[in-house]
């Protein structure tokens, strides 16, 4: 399945500011996801011990690390209407049972509504690996200092393939 302009500019919208963690001090990946969860409690006011178990038990059922240092840890969760995302860097990469057998330094979080249209799901899903999977945005990802330089490293990568593809965000 081919992501879609639209699902990659939802995945270049997201993380919001209050949802990005740099150089995160944490040595596992229960402690990562402990985190991340906390993350998303305080910037969108949903309970963190459910998220936390969600992507818990989808770590369990499978790791979501990727490869090369990447880990894209997701869940469906109850209370929510539209996907929402959060990106981690680890201070010191983490085991996250990947593929590769890397340890992980960069962390994609993406929690979708439990009763989400899983083709989309899975688009979203498709579209962030393709993020991720590209050498030059994981290098400059790696450079953002911030917030801000974060999401504008989203949006310039989202940018330069709608030029390459025409295919616009809308």
């Amino acid at each position: 399945m081919k992501p879609c302009a639209s699902a990659l500019a939802s995945a270049a919208e997201f993380p919001h500011p209050q949802e990005i963690l740099l150089d995160l001090a944490v040595s596992s990946r229960w402690e990562a996801l402990r985190e991340v969860s906390a993350l998303i409690e305080r910037s969108r006011g949903l309970s963190a011990p459910p998220i936390f178990r969600a992507l818990w038990r989808r770590e369990q059922a499978a790791s979501t690390g990727l490869g090369s240092g990447f880990a894209l840890p997701h869940a469906r969760i109850t209370g929510i209407t539209e996907p929402v995302a959060a990106y981690m860097r680890v201070k010191t990469p983490i085991s996250f049972a990947a593929p590769d057998h890397r340890p992980v330094s960069e962390l994609f979080v993406l929690l979708v509504p439990t009763d989400a249209d899983n083709a989309k799901h899975l688009e979203l899903l498709a579209s962030i690996a393709e993020l991720f999977s590209d050498g030059g945005f994981r290098a400059a990802l790696r450079r953002a200092h911030d917030a801000t330089s974060v999401r504008q490293t989203f949006r310039r990568w989202l940018d330069q393939r709608s030029a390459r593809t025409g295919l616009t965000a809308a």
